[in-house]
């Protein structure tokens, strides 16, 4: 197969719409075996369906279909105003209804663990299995340990949103030519933890992040600036009343910088029937490369 039929294929995988009950485009990426069992993932934030297509090699080495999709306002899909955490549920199975998929898996990460949490609340009956990867919790969850970082960024969403509109805005920039981008984050890298920076190095990964990091802002910085803010508030719903009768796992290293195990250890106390582990050695990327095989065969066991 020539590369340009290659390419062809893989945009027609990656680059998917809907049009929704109300109107709006959604976007996503239907990677691996279209007969295997279906798993829904949660990118990161800001991030991009495309996220999924990182894993496209090990989505075909262990059989499995991994659907990523646009949050609204980023990638593909159109912005929604108003929404709300809790809306995301109703757009998933919009999708999958779209897609002939009754019951289904979902995997969250880093900033798509809110959004996993939100439809293990709403709509447990259409799930087998919930997952949360290096997941984000609640503002105002309770934890053993002080988060200063998370904190420090909620108080800047909430009370001086001028500065996260800046800071969105600088990375949105940076990410317009993806090749100087590629350079300034083999310089940021350095400053990892050990076992973040040994999977970031990896000169066949760099390019497809950056790219992936980058469709975030297709549209501009509506979407990102509008969901930030979205972390930085009551979600709607409490982890607690999630249904004891859905299994949800949770995977989260130690050594994350980004989303401090903490956070980890607090989502999985909250949640009624969670399965957390707790790797003493990873952080916030290692996390998901080091055990993709590992998280996506317990979700679609």
């Amino acid at each position: 197969m020539t590369n340009k039929k290659l390419e062809k294929i893989q945009n027609v995988a990656v680059n998917q719409t809907i049009k929704l009950k109300d109107g709006r485009n959604l976007g996503y990426a239907d990677l691996g075996n279209p007969e295997a069992k279906p798993l829904f993932h949660f990118h990161g934030f800001p991030g991009s369906r495309l996220e999924a297509a990182i894993f496209a090699d090990r989505v075909v080495q262990n059989n499995i279909r991994l659907i990523g999709i646009d949050r609204p306002g980023m990638g593909l899909s159109d912005f929604k105003k108003d929404r709300t955490i809790l809306d995301w549920p109703d757009d998933v199975v919009e999708l999958a209804n779209a897609l002939g998929i009754g019951k289904f898996a979902i995997e969250g990460i880093s900033g798509g663990g809110p959004y996993a949490a939100a439809c293990a609340y709403k709509i447990p009956d259409r799930l087998t299995t919930c997952g949360i990867i290096s997941g984000l919790g609640p503002i105002d969850l309770e934890v053993e340990e002080e988060m200063k970082s998370i904190r420090r960024l909620s108080f800047v969403i909430r009370r001086m949103p001028w500065l996260f509109k800046l800071i969105i805005f600088f990375q949105s920039r940076g990410l317009k030519d993806l090749e100087k981008a590629e350079r300034k984050m083999r310089k940021t890298i350095k400053k990892f933890p050990k076992p973040d920076r040994k999977v970031m190095e990896d000169p066949n990964l760099l390019p497809l992040f950056i790219k992936e990091s980058a469709e975030a802002f297709r549209q501009g910085n509506k979407g990102a600036i509008y969901e930030g803010k979205l972390y930085a508030k009551h979600w709607g719903f409490s982890l607690e009343k999630i249904s004891p009768k859905l299994k949800v796992y949770l995977w989260h290293g130690e050594v994350d910088e980004v989303v401090p195990v903490a956070m980890g250890r607090g989502v999985c106390k909250a949640i009624p029937n969670c399965e957390g582990k707790f790797y003493p050695n990873d952080g916030h990327y290692s996390t998901i490369f080091k055990y993709f095989d590992e998280i996506v065969n317990t979700l679609i066991s």
